[in-house]
């Protein structure tokens, strides 16, 4: 054992499941050296990389003399502190995943390059005295400066960049020019303790709404859990709220997860609205400056409320007071690559390490979240009515079988819609497929356009005129004829593009838009497509599941679902929750306003049990008799598993690779885990690899990990796990 002496535990960005000992700098003042630190050091062949103190030692096993010295240290106090350090490295080792991986993961890109902490708050501004002189059509600005002076000059009071960023994309160009000029002027940061302004709202809470906030508000002070679960259209926001302004007005902060970047600005305005307090963003959307900012705000306190997607579960809080989960079943919340973490049980962890009450809210909630209301462990909070004046949808379940139709849609459906919207009311129509066409065929030889990568079917984008891979995103110009025989080619299938082209020719003087990933790209554009739909210009919304979360279109009196068959035959045992879920959130968005709402489901499918338990007995019911389901064949919530993910450009590499994996676990597991496979993915081959995994099973959470760890060192021992890609996902969500 070598001498004591200060040692550094330093965790590294790399796929290595392990720590790096180094020893401090020369000239290092060791009052600096505290977990939690950035420091800069050798790693490999690479002379300097970013790592983080984990742990200050007086020993360690290697030789002094191999150990390399630090460069220097980046940070004069911890990046995180040591709580929220102790968290990460429980999530590391509940997924077993490099340790360094999850580190740097939750942190700002920028800090992960090594920059410096600091950073300007760009924060709140005003238009000036000066400029409140002018007639602004009368000043020589470009479009975008005085779109933004308007912007100011309708608010009536400071605007924060979080407004701004949501608005204007590429802004701050156009902020220093209007500052230049004199016609705007930054405002001073207010202290973290100022005293927040809370606009009251006169909205009349009906009794399941006060007794949410009345059972929530008395636990405030200590960790519980409540299943939020209210019909769409209840009123969740509206309690999230109630309880929101107790928190921040106690000096706490309040981080609260969504689903979707597409529904942050929404939320953004709602909580302006009501609160005059700093909001911090976390998303992928943002620029990595702002991030930084942000989760430096949330950091020092200065931000109450923190609003992100999957992600901001990792940003740290200086005195967090609540945590809220909204749409809390939804499947964007578990990470399906690299870091394989759920978000939403990262989040209920953390609350109960922190001593914090959350609230998983939703109007169809998960199995899990379901299985622990009946084991006690979440209290349940029912909102069964749509608050105010709006009254459940009414659902007609349309067999098109033999049916006329305009492509996808049936003559009774285009006869419903033309009435809606001569009535000038909005319909929705939904098709969780985006693209023109999923198949190019030939109808004489067979021959059908499909990604080489994949083997899957092209999908035809006619917006540009390009057959594009949705699982490896390859894409070639469309061809007319068939490479093989030289016929014309035909296009099969229905997107939301081909939806709209029919659309358009059935209702030419109709304003349609369409909701989806191809869309929506753009910085802006859907908050620019939601203020269109909100004002009342839009008669027709086409769209993708980005419409199903959340939103709130009180003028849409139709919903119809075009193609409600799909996931009725999926092989995943999880297909039918996600089918229902979907079902009932796309159902939600019709009839909120003071216009009772029509549901239209065109089914190929008409008897299926699913459809009818849903529109009869409601998701209540079709919860519980799937949980009877997967009691009998003791799948989640009922058992944990765990899925050994493998890839290689040779399937026989992944089968060898996955083969003796089972084998080796068998070996010390004495027949107490199950273990199923090789068997191939759901999408068997993507980006030119093939996929196989093995699923693991066991009643006992314990011991799948106890067995897990021990697994883990042999598998990458061995030398065939050298030939293909492989992953443990922990808990997952998805088979595909």
């Amino acid at each position: 054992m070598a001498r004591k002496r200060c040692i550094l535990r330093v965790a590294i960005a790399t796929p290595l499941r392990r720590l790096f000992d180094y020893l401090p700098a020369t000239d290092t003042v060791n009052e600096k050296l505290h977990p939690g630190t950035r420091v800069s050091v050798p790693f490999g062949k690479r002379k300097e990389v970013t790592g983080l103190i984990i742990e200050v030692a007086d020993n360690t096993e290697y030789p002094l003399n191999k150990l390399k010295r630090i460069h220097c240290v980046i940070d004069n106090q911890p990046v995180i502190g040591n709580k929220h350090l102790q968290f990460l490295l429980w999530s590391s080792r509940y997924y077993h995943h490099p340790v360094g991986e999850v580190i740097f993961n939750a942190l700002p890109s920028l800090l992960r390059k090594g920059k410096s902490l600091s950073y300007s708050h760009n924060g709140t501004w005003l238009l000036s005295d000066k400029a409140l002189q002018f007639d602004f059509d009368s000043l020589k600005v470009s479009d975008k400066q005085l779109e933004i002076l308007k912007y100011f000059k309708a608010q009536d009071t400071p605007v924060a960049e979080t407004d701004l960023s949501c608005h204007f994309s590429r802004y701050k160009t156009s902020l220093a020019v209007l500052e230049k000029q004199g016609l705007i002027k930054k405002v001073k940061n207010q202290s973290h303790d100022q005293h927040i302004q809370i606009n009251k709202c006169n909205l009349n809470l009906n009794k399941q709404q006060q007794h949410a906030i009345k059972n929530i508000s008395a636990s405030l002070d200590k960790h519980s859990i409540y299943l939020l679960d209210g019909v769409t259209g209840s009123g969740k926001t509206e309690v999230y709220m109630a309880i929101i302004e107790k928190v921040i007005q106690s000096g706490k902060q309040c981080l609260i997860l969504l689903p979707e970047i597409g529904l942050t600005p929404q939320l953004i305005q709602r909580f302006k609205d009501r609160f005059n307090t700093e909001i911090a963003l976390q998303h992928s959307g943002l620029a990595d400056t702002e991030r930084l900012r942000y989760w430096q705000s949330a950091k020092t306190g200065a931000a109450k409320l923190i609003l992100g997607t999957r992600s901001a579960v990792w940003t740290p809080l200086l005195n967090p007071g609540l945590y809220i989960i909204d749409e809390e079943h939804d499947l964007s919340y578990k990470q399906q690559d690299s870091f394989r973490y759920s978000a939403r049980d990262m989040l209920l962890v953390r609350a109960q390490r922190d001593k914090v009450p959350v609230i998983l809210g939703s109007a169809t909630p998960s199995l899990e979240s379901i299985y622990n209301v009946k084991k006690n462990k979440y209290e349940h909070l029912v909102l069964s009515s749509r608050a105010g004046k709006s009254i459940p949808p009414e659902f007609r379940l349309l067999d098109i079988r033999g049916k006329k139709m305009h492509g996808p849609l049936s003559q009774v459906l285009v006869d419903e819609i033309e009435q809606h919207i001569d009535a000038n009311r909005q319909v929705l129509l939904f098709l969780n497929r985006r693209g023109y066409a999923n198949h190019l065929f030939c109808h004489q030889c067979g021959w059908k356009a499909e990604c080489p990568r994949c083997e899957l079917p092209y999908t035809y984008h006619k917006s540009k005129n390009r057959l594009i891979c949705h699982h490896c995103e390859s894409n070639k110009i469309k061809m007319d004829n068939c490479p093989e025989c030289n016929e014309a080619l035909l296009l099969l299938g229905h997107g939301t593009e081909r939806i709209e082209e029919q659309l358009e020719k059935l209702y030419p003087t109709a304003k349609i838009v369409r909701i989806d990933r191809d869309t929506t790209r753009k910085k802006g554009s859907m908050s620019n497509i939601l203020e269109k739909i909100h004002s009342g210009d839009i008669d027709i919304l086409i769209g993708t599941q980005m419409l199903a979360k959340g939103h709130h279109f009180p003028n849409v009196t139709l919903t119809a679902i075009v193609d409600a068959d799909r996931g009725l035959f999926s092989t995943d045992f999880r297909a039918s929750e996600r089918l229902a879920q979907l079902f009932i959130q796309v159902s939600g968005r019709t009839g909120r306003g003071e216009n009772p709402g029509q549901v239209i489901v065109q089914t190929y499918n008409s008897d299926h049990p699913l459809f009818h338990q849903l529109i009869n007995k409601g998701y209540s019911y079709f919860s519980d008799s799937l949980l009877n389901e997967r009691k009998q064949a003791s799948l989640p919530p009922f058992s944990y598993i765990a899925f050994l993910r493998a890839e290689a450009h040779n399937d026989n590499d992944v089968k060898h690779f996955l083969s003796h994996a089972a084998i080796e676990l068998k070996n010390f597991t004495n027949d107490t885990l199950h273990i199923f496979g090789p068997i191939p993915a759901l999408i068997e081959k993507r980006i030119g690899r093939f996929r196989f995994q093995l699923i693991i099973q066991s009643t006992s959470r314990n011991k799948l990990h106890q067995y897990l760890d021990e697994w883990l060192l042999k598998l990458e021992q061995m030398r065939m796990s050298k030939k293909v890609r492989w992953s443990l996902d922990i808990d997952p969500q998805d088979m595909s």
